[in-house]
């Protein structure tokens, strides 16, 4: 599949912004090539902007590094103008936090959630049964898509659209009152000083649900539960996934 470049000269009516880690981590790659052949498969006219996309600055700026976020934010701004989308799509909550409440004067922002949500809803997007229906999926909310930024319902429709899909909530710990993994304000990136970590507390939370499959919508979220199952001795018995990835393998061929 050939995805447009803005720095080639190519427009169109969406801008995909990929953001930093699903950029340049091995692992978040893949979130990036199953978010582009879902916007492809929903009939979405999309471009990237190649290596003029900066950090969106999302957490450079909770770190109180506040100048260099306002860099990353006017070379973004420009970028972004130059590619004369109408709105944009993200794969990261964080992503799309700095770029609807942070950023002026650029197009509307929404997750891949609701792309997804609404191309399964339209019949745009049609999606396989799973081959093993005995598995139990569960959803975590990341904060920055659930509590800072109100999307709680297209994610679960996302996944609710797979045929035989059975999934349950880990009641008391979702939504609004979601259970953060552990990864926000940059904790992803050193070891803070704690009895237990936050990953493991919502891995356990999810087994207590009865789920083996836990489905996020962040590359933050994703990196730090997966480790956690590891942690938890729960390798081989449960499994984390990003809804663009779980979306992804049910595409209809």
């Amino acid at each position: 599949m050939t995805v447009k470049l803005v720095e080639t000269g190519a427009i169109a009516e969406t801008l995909y912004f990929v953001d930093s880690i699903t950029s340049y981590d091995d692992r978040m790659q893949k979130l990036a090539r199953a978010t582009a052949r879902i916007l492809a498969r929903a009939g979405v006219d999309f471009a990237i902007i190649g290596k003029d996309e900066k950090d969106s600055g999302h957490d450079v700026r909770r770190f109180g590094e506040e100048m260099l976020f306002q860099t990353l934010k006017d070379q973004n701004t420009e970028a972004i103008k130059a590619s004369q989308a109408r709105r944009i799509v993200v794969n990261d909550p964080h992503a799309l936090n700095a770029l609807r409440n942070d950023y002026t004067d650029v197009p509307p922002v929404e997750h891949i959630s609701e792309v997804i949500a609404r191309g399964v809803g339209s019949g745009a997007l049609k999606l396989q049964p799973l081959s093993d229906s005995s598995r139990t999926y569960t959803f975590h909310d990341p904060c920055y898509l659930g509590r800072h930024n109100g999307t709680y319902d297209a994610p679960r429709q996302a996944i609710d659209g797979i045929p035989g899909m059975r999934r349950v909530e880990m009641e008391g710990n979702c939504r609004d009152r979601s259970f953060c993994c552990g990864g926000g304000g940059l904790m992803l990136f050193y070891e803070p000083e704690e009895e237990q970590r936050m990953g493991v507390v919502r891995v356990q939370q999810a087994k207590a649900a009865g789920a083996d499959v836990i489905v996020t919508a962040c590359p933050f979220c994703l990196t730090n539960i997966e480790d956690a199952i590891k942690v938890a001795g729960l390798e081989g018995q449960m499994q984390a996934l990003d809804l663009v990835e779980l979306v992804d393998g049910q595409l209809q061929s």
